[in-house]
């Protein structure tokens, strides 16, 4: 039962997901979507290396404008 604002102990936590794969220890889920699964990890794999090559571009451009500054500072 979760507590006044929304949230579960510890103890709770175990036993909702102990109901959830059983003694076993295997997830009894039925409605799991492999498929989905795939396209979202493929998103997020495309999302992640966008982000790297933000990354790149960004640092490449702190260095251009530290070398301008030096240069600028030398008139």
């Amino acid at each position: 039962m979760p507590n006044a604002d929304g949230s579960m102990t510890d103890a709770e936590k175990v036993a909702a997901y102990d109901a959830g794969v059983g003694s076993s220890g295997t997830d009894k889920a039925t409605n799991f979507d492999l498929d989905n699964f795939e396209k979202l990890l493929t998103r997020l794999e495309a999302s992640k290396g966008r982000q790297q090559r933000q990354k790149s571009v960004e640092g490449r451009r702190d260095i251009f404008q530290q070398g301008l500054a030096s240069m600028m500072s030398n008139f």
